[in-house]
């Protein structure tokens, strides 16, 4: 009798088959204008942020300050007060953190898109350049 030899995979499973029928996904068009544009408005923007986070840390760095030479059950008020302040810290600096991280997405996002450019004009010298470098890596 011979054997009758199974597939290792289901048929849904082959590469060949995904080339087929598999849905092509579009990747979203870059707008670079538009993500240069944004960035912009929030390296504006930081100016006023660091305004509103600078007079908060001054005002901890002199409670700490002062904490470190109270006696003790002022040293409790003390604390009590740090923690309001590093509330209103805490909570700017998130904003701002997450303000960053989304330039930064945009900042990546504009050059990739400068690279896809640059190898559409043929400009592999320069495309080859910035691969060796490790900013242009992206891996921050």
């Amino acid at each position: 009798m011979s054997k009758i030899l199974l597939p290792d995979m289901p048929l849904y499973e082959k590469e060949w088959w995904k080339k087929i029928f598999a849905k092509k996904q579009h990747q979203k068009k870059v707008d670079t204008v538009k993500d240069i544009e944004a960035i912009i408005e929030f390296l504006n923007v930081v100016k006023f942020e660091a305004k509103e986070i600078l007079p908060e840390l001054s005002k901890l760095k002199e409670l700490e300050k002062e904490r470190e030479v109270a006696r003790s059950g002022i040293r409790q008020i003390n604390l009590e007060t740090q923690a309001k302040i590093l509330d209103k810290v805490i909570e700017k600096y998130e904003f701002f953190q997450n303000d960053v991280d989304i330039n930064g997405l945009r900042v990546k996002i504009i050059a990739r898109q400068f690279l896809k450019n640059a190898e559409k004009e043929g400009m592999k010298d320069l495309i080859r350049e910035k691969n060796k470098n490790s900013k242009w890596k992206f891996l921050w």
